[in-house]
């Protein structure tokens, strides 16, 4: 496994210096919105999911962010009304509470 994971680690330095056809990880950063909207041409796209494959840390970046994004994209699909009955009641409480200064005082 150490063999693997020495490989690995090589593999990743050469990506950072720019290895040729290969993308380093500020570059993934940078084409990760347009990678997500569909909107990179197709050899950037080959590049984003070879630096996927390769780089852990990117990968887990890209899951995390396009989470991120969805979810905030769910708050926009829903009206004012649906959402606030998906929010759990001792959290709507907790925050009128705050609001008013009432756990300000609590704390005295």
């Amino acid at each position: 496994m150490s063999r693997q994971r020495s490989l690995m680690e090589r593999v990743r330095h050469w990506m950072s210096w720019g290895l040729h056809g290969a993308m380093t990880c500020e570059e993934f950063e940078a084409g990760l919105v347009d990678y997500l909207d569909g909107t990179l041409r197709p050899v950037d796209r080959h590049r984003i999911n070879l630096h996927t494959r390769l780089c852990s840390h990117c990968r887990r970046y890209l899951r995390a962010y396009d989470k991120a994004r969805r979810l905030a994209g769910d708050t926009i699909r829903y009206s004012d009304e649906q959402a606030l009955m998906s929010v759990p009641e001792d959290l709507v409480q907790a925050i009128l509470s705050a609001r008013r200064g009432d756990s300000a005082d609590a704390g005295r």
